[in-house]
């Protein structure tokens, strides 16, 4: 394999770390760090063919991406297929929808872990121990989110962004 072939794979498969990092699909990072990478616009088929998955868990992806301001649709003149290239202006990235998609992603994870630690209230007994323990596991992950959102809401953070 190139060298050129191994950073392009390295790319991508650090790309899907960095999706699932925000919650969201491996596919979504890989597309993302591909057409990133390449800096013209691919078609459906090309994608597919080079990240070896489905066109249409490819077309999905890209859809959810446009979506989200991250890749921009491109027509070619004369060419029925749809093309797809990154937005590679990171401060566009930001301010589109994506940082709205992480929000929800926070305030999901919140909500979830509130719902355990009012479960968690009522327990006594043989469990009672391991429910504190939990009780403070999840307090602890309650206030990383309540650190993360803040972050994400903060107008100085995101003038900087």
């Amino acid at each position: 394999m190139s060298t050129v072939a191994a950073v392009r794979e390295r790319m991508i498969e650090g790309g899907a770390r960095t999706a699932q990092t925000f919650g969201l699909n491996r596919l979504l990072g890989q597309i993302y760090m591909l057409l990133f990478m390449h800096g013209r616009p691919r078609c459906l088929d090309d994608i597919a063919e080079e990240l070896s998955v489905s066109k249409a868990s490819v077309s999905i992806a890209c859809r959810q991406l446009a979506g989200l301001g991250i890749l921009g649709r491109v027509w070619k003149k004369g060419d029925r297929k749809d093309y797809y290239q990154a937005e590679t202006d990171l401060r566009k990235i930001l301010d589109s929808r994506l940082l709205d998609s992480v929000n929800r992603s926070i305030e999901s994870a919140r909500d979830q872990i509130s719902e355990g630690m009012a479960a968690l209230q009522s327990v006594d007994g043989e469990d009672g121990e391991e429910a504190d323990i939990l009780q403070a596991r999840l307090a602890e992950a309650q206030a990383y989110c309540d650190r993360i959102a803040g972050l994400l809401t903060n107008p100085l953070v995101r003038k900087i962004l």
